[in-house]
């Protein structure tokens, strides 16, 4: 997969969300038992956006990059206090994913294979990110019920 393949992945992740859920009723975004709501599962993208950031950039920096997203979700940042809105939370999302991005499109075209301390290219990492929206927003249409907001 080419790196604009991967940027454009991303990118369609959030727009996504902000066509598909954005527009939902907060109520509707919270049906369900424990962590099967829609709200969770952006909770959980957040989270998982949050840390593959801070990993990327560690990893420009110098550090090693290891598997964000095979850690448990408890070991990831909470920063949403329950108050926020499910619209909040899609927003911080979108500022951790502007910030993974960036960082992205900064880089040399070889930066993106070369394999750092930790021993994963950033390539697989960023492909693994895309699998893991992927995986996030096929649970989002199943709690809907559909593909579409209406």
């Amino acid at each position: 997969m080419s790196e604009q393949e991967i940027l454009n992945g991303l990118i369609a992740t959030y727009r996504e969300l902000n066509l598909k859920v954005r527009p939902l009723p907060e109520e509707r975004l919270n049906l369900g038992r424990g962590r099967d709501t829609v709200r969770h599962v952006i909770l959980d993208m957040r989270n998982d956006e949050l840390r593959f950031s801070q990993a990327l950039k560690d990893r420009l920096s110098g550090g090693g990059m290891v598997d964000v997203l095979a850690n448990g979700r408890e070991e990831g940042p909470e920063v949403a206090p329950a108050g926020n809105t499910t619209v909040e939370v899609i927003s911080q999302f979108g500022t951790a994913r502007e910030s993974t991005l960036a960082m992205l499109r900064g880089m040399a075209p070889e930066a993106w294979d070369e394999p750092g301390g930790g021993g994963i290219t950033i390539r697989n990492a960023v492909t693994a990110l895309l699998a893991n929206d992927g995986k996030h927003m096929e649970k989002i249409v199943a709690l809907l019920g559909s593909p579409s907001p209406n």
